[in-house]
Order: structure tokens, then C-alpha cells, then sequence
């Protein structure tokens, strides 16, 4: 594919035994870019069994319908009957790509075909790990800065991961992470994920093409783009000066985000994914300077000054209340 790759990296058996080290090495090299490509050392398996015996209901799986012309797009989402595995699956693999094409010729039907036969995504779905248990890199178990602040509270989405099973032309509108926070994605099986994203330092730029060409969305709601339903072809933003890079996610491989970056992408074929949440101390700063959605109540919330009195172990003078509710996504992959 033609554009600005993202940096990968190859970490050692080593380096993967301190998940927030390794990762805070990685944005240290990453300057400039919103997200980074991580292929596990040969031999690391996230399930060493394999998949055939995993048990994923999709409880909430969602048709994707796109309005909108000339690389500018609203997408509708609507909430379809649960399904398992087995039946998303045949599902997914009725509307596979029947020619066998390279990345670039897949990116490019992708946006031809947007518009068109709306897919059906199984995202959101608040199922166990995929992972071993004693996984060093296990998603529900990350030792980081956001899991020490929120101890012992969990959010699903947030620091407990969700399943993502998608299908040929299944995607995730751009938005940035619930309170900006880093995420990361794990492949477990299947066809490729595109990713797309645009790094912090360029958010505003983004941000104000998105209030010019959607200010209908804009006027009802400043936050507008943390409802995951507005698409934008990343050539047209290139067009606009934009910096828009991208990378090919494969089976096996981790995708992580940084803080504060938007990002977008699609599926391209039948797969499984595991995503969640996560911080680094950088977070923090950024954090205190998040502006909020509140069309929904249950919008995430957290209490920074709990937060970080719970990193510097003043138990005294943290507030005698709980952190506020995981919202549901609205079809926001990691």
C-alpha cells in the first residue's frame, strides 16, 4: 500500500516480561506517529491450545450503514439479534473477497465499496480473555499505570478487554480512545486489519475539517467524533494536509495507540480480535485536558485526584466513591 507506514518493532523474550517498559520504549522511538506495529519474538503464542475450543457469544453485533458521497461519511449503526461464533462465522465467510488481491487493491475496494452491502461487526463483546492465563502480555491482567489507579474497580472496555470478530468490509469510525487513552489490539486469528490514524499533534487540524464538513454533528454536539459514526476517506484528508499513516495488522501481531491519537479502520476478511485500554504516566497530563461527550450519562468517568492519590498510596484523602460506569461503545475498536 502507498502512504506513511508506522513504525514496527520486534521486541525480545525479554523485553516483553515489563508490558509499560517495553511499551514506553516503543513511544520514546515512535515520535510523530499515533500508533506502532509490535510482532511477538518467534515461538510466543498468545493461547498456546489454539482457538477450536473458544466459546464467544456476540451479544450485541451491530449492521454498519454508510451515508455520505465523495470520501465523506455518516455511519448508521443498528443493533442486530446475538449470534455465536459458528453462525458469524459462515456469515463472514459468504461475504469473503473472492479474488485473491494484494494490500493496496484490498484498501482500494474497501472504499469503492463502502457505500454499499452494509456488513455485520460482532464488536463490543464482553467475553473472557483469549489469553493463557499466565501470558506475560495477557489483556486482562496489564500491569500499567491506568490498572494501578483504577484498583480495584473494573470497566469493561477499559481495563478488561472486549472481543472483536469481524467480517470483509466491517470497520471503526474514527474517534480517540475514552479519555484519550492508550489502547492496545491483539490478532488472535484471521484476516487482516487495515489501521489508519492520525497522531496528537495533528488532532486539531482533524478536528476542525471534521467541524467544517459535519457541522450539523458539530452544532448538536462539540464532541461529536466520540460517537464513532463519522468516516472519512484518509486521501481526502491527505488532500486537506492532513497527516493520515496507516499499517497492516496480521494475525498474531499487536497494534497499540497512543494516547490521545485518532484512528480508524476495517476488517478484511473474517477474524478475531481482543483489544483494551491502558495508560502510561505521560497520560496523565493529558487526562486532566479531555473534553467529554454528554449526550450519554454514562459516558466513562474517571476521578483524577482518586486516581492519582491511588498511584502515590494517599489512601486518606481519596474520595469515598467509585469510579463512574463503562458506556458501551459504539462499535470503537482499540
Amino acid at each position: 500500500m502507498k502512504g506513511n507506514f508506522c513504525p514496527v518493532f520486534h521486541p525480545t523474550k525479554e523485553d516483553m516480561n515489563d508490558f509499560q517498559a517495553y511499551i514506553e520504549k516503543v513511544e520514546g522511538l515512535s515520535e510523530g506517529f499515533g500508533m506502532a506495529k509490535i510482532i511477538p519474538p518467534e515461538g510466543w503464542k498468545a493461547r498456546k491450545r489454539g482457538y477450536k475450543d473458544i466459546q464467544v457469544q456476540l451479544t450485541n453485533p451491530i449492521s454498519q450503514h454508510v451515508q455520505g458521497y465523495a470520501g465523506i461519511y455518516n455511519v448508521i449503526l443498528i443493533t442486530e439479534k446475538p449470534m455465536d461464533l459458528k453462525t458469524y462465522r459462515n456469515y463472514a465467510t459468504s461475504r469473503e473477497i473472492k479474488n485473491k488481491l494484494n494490500d493496496e487493491e484490498i484498501e482500494s475496494l474497501f472504499w469503492k465499496q463502502i457505500r454499499y452491502n452494509s456488513p455485520i461487526y460482532g464488536a463490543d463483546s464482553n467475553t473472557e480473555t483469549l489469553f493463557d492465563e499466565d501470558n506475560e502480555w495477557n489483556l486482562s491482567k496489564l500491569d500499567t499505570t491506568l490498572s494501578k489507579g483504577l484498583y480495584p474497580y473494573k470497566l469493561a472496555g477499559i481495563n478488561m478487554p472486549f472481543i472483536y470478530v469481524g467480517c470483509w468490509k466491517s470497520m471503526f469510525c474514527w474517534h480517540k480512545e475514552d479519555l484519550d487513552l492508550y489502547s492496545i489490539n491483539y490478532l488472535h486469528f484471521g484476516k487482516p486489519k487495515f489501521w489508519y490514524c492520525i497522531p496528537l499533534s495533528e488532532s486539531e487540524k482533524f478536528e476542525r475539517f471534521c467541524k467544517f464538513h459535519f457541522h450539523t454533528d458539530y452544532a448538536a454536539c462539540p464532541e461529536f467524533l466520540r460517537h464513532k459514526s463519522t468516516q472519512v476517506s484518509p486521501s481526502i484528508l491527505r488532500k486537506a494536509g492532513i497527516n493520515v499513516q496507516k499499517i497492516v495488522h496480521n494475525a498474531g501481531e499487536f497494534v497499540v495507540i497512543f494516547a490521545g491519537a485518532y484512528h480508524m479502520g476495517f476488517n478484511s476478511g473474517f477474524n478475531c480480535a481482543e483489544a483494551v485500554n491502558f495508560a502510561t504516566p505521560k497520560w496523565i497530563d493529558i487526562a486532566e485536558k479531555v473534553s467529554r461527550c454528554c449526550c450519554d450519562p454514562e459516558t466513562v468517568k474517571i476521578d483524577m485526584e482518586e486516581f492519582k492519590a491511588k498511584l502515590e498510596g494517599d489512601t486518606q484523602s481519596m474520595p469515598k466513591k467509585k469510579s463512574g460506569p463503562r458506556k458501551k461503545q459504539k462499535v470503537a475498536e482499540k
